[in-house]
């Protein structure tokens, strides 16, 4: 005679009881209150990226207060987890990679595996997004991998130290540390040191243009082209059209206002409140006519500005911190530039701002494209959560390396 326990069945019911609670949950409070800007495509997809992300700040923030371990540390773990989870469909040996550490820097080199070694191939050094507090070689990882597949240049991709253990200039040191090493020992990579491009995403973008500039004013190499993909290019003024446009739909859940505040405070080592930095009420009117006067626009509304700058404002006007604001001779010798802008974006001024300054000073061979996609986008080229237009974001790139290098056997 067989005997069946009754007692699992009840179990298993439970337990698909409350899965389904929190599945509930998760969609009622995480992906159906998503806002979606303007006419964005693929809404659904936007909603369950946003709310997934929504999601993990607030389980790392929680963590945060329990066990006592930073939000940041928590969030990166779960980013960077997903290069070793990720279904690599995309990878059928085009690429090979290997990771190594250049001057104390971990990077991961990425080489078509097509690609002679009798070539001095062009290389794209590749420095990531994350706000300079998370963010990896592992988060950025496909988005690399495609863009190495697609030039048939090599990439380096750069892990440079994360804020907030290390604040600027560190992440600006390692990556120039990094670069120099490419560039003086080129044979080791074989690599054409006359067809180095720099390139980095929202973040990283910032830290391409500041080390593009060190590099030349050592006047050692000349880096061929930088390319600037939804860049990060200044933290003075909050307040511009992209800012109020687009901040109330939070996008990404990582685009807030009190996020955008920590990132400040953690690479810069200020103490602005949020409060200060979204009302501009860090800014004297000086400071605000500074500002205005160096990207050459009418001075917009002064309602907020306050008698006395704050004590740390002046930082923030570094041209190593905010390049947008640099002087018009530093930029009118600026490289080939490419600079891939998304409409849903923050950011987007930024990258409208640095064009126009680049074009009124007839720097030759700017290239500029904006994409109706969301800030963020070009990383989400893996199954499920790819974006066509992420791929056409890394087409462009590679077209525009293509377009300006060639192969030395």
């Amino acid at each position: 005679m067989t005997y069946q326990n009754k007692s699992c069945v009840p179990s298993l019911r439970s337990f698909l009881f409350i899965i389904t609670v929190i599945f509930a949950f998760f969609i009622t409070h995480y992906i159906i209150p998503v806002r979606v800007p303007g006419s964005m495509i693929h809404p659904i997809k936007y909603k369950i990226i946003t709310g997934t992300f929504a999601f993990v700040l607030d389980f790392s923030q929680i963590f945060e207060s329990i066990i006592g371990i930073p939000y940041y540390k928590t969030l990166n773990t779960i980013v960077d987890s997903f290069d070793q989870i990720k279904i690599r469909s995309f990878d059928h040996g085009q690429v090979l990679y290997h990771d190594q550490y250049i001057e104390d820097v971990l990077v991961r080199i990425y080489t078509p595996s097509n690609m002679s070694k009798t070539f001095l191939s062009p290389v794209i050094i590749f420095f990531h997004g994350g706000g300079f507090f998370f963010g990896s070689i592992y988060s950025h990882d496909t988005m690399t991998y495609h863009m190495s597949m697609y030039s048939g240049a090599k990439v380096i991709s750069v892990n440079y130290r994360l804020t907030p253990n290390v604040h600027y200039p560190i992440p600006i040191e390692d990556s120039v540390k990094v670069v120099r090493y490419v560039m003086d020992n080129y044979q080791e990579f074989s690599i054409d040191p006359k067809q180095v491009f720099l390139c980095g995403d929202s973040a990283g973008g910032n830290i391409a243009v500041v080390v593009e500039r060190q590099i030349r004013h050592e006047q050692k190499s000349i880096i061929r082209g930088v390319i600037l993909l939804y860049p990060l290019l200044q933290l003075v003024n909050f307040r511009l059209p992209s800012y109020l446009t687009n901040s109330p739909y939070n996008i990404l859940s990582i685009l807030r206002e009190d996020i955008l505040t920590q990132v400040t405070n953690f690479y810069v080592n200020t103490s602005f409140a949020k409060n200060e930095l979204f009302q501009n009420q860090h800014l004297s009117s000086d400071d605000y006519n500074y500002f205005y006067s160096k990207v050459n626009l009418p001075i917009a509304n002064k309602d907020h500005l306050v008698e006395k700058s704050h004590p740390d404002t002046w930082k923030l006007f570094n041209e190593n911190i905010s390049p947008l604001l640099a002087d018009d001779k530093i930029l009118h010798n600026s490289p080939s530039t490419f600079i891939g802008a998304c409409t849903y974006d923050v950011l987007l001024s930024d990258s409208q701002l640095y064009f126009e300054r680049l074009q009124k000073l007839n720097v030759k061979d700017i290239v500029y494209r904006e994409y109706r996609i969301f800030h963020g986008a070009m990383t989400f080229v893996d199954f499920p959560v790819a974006f066509n237009e992420a791929f056409d974001i890394i087409h462009d790139c590679a077209q525009f390396v293509i377009n300006r290098t060639t192969f030395i056997i």
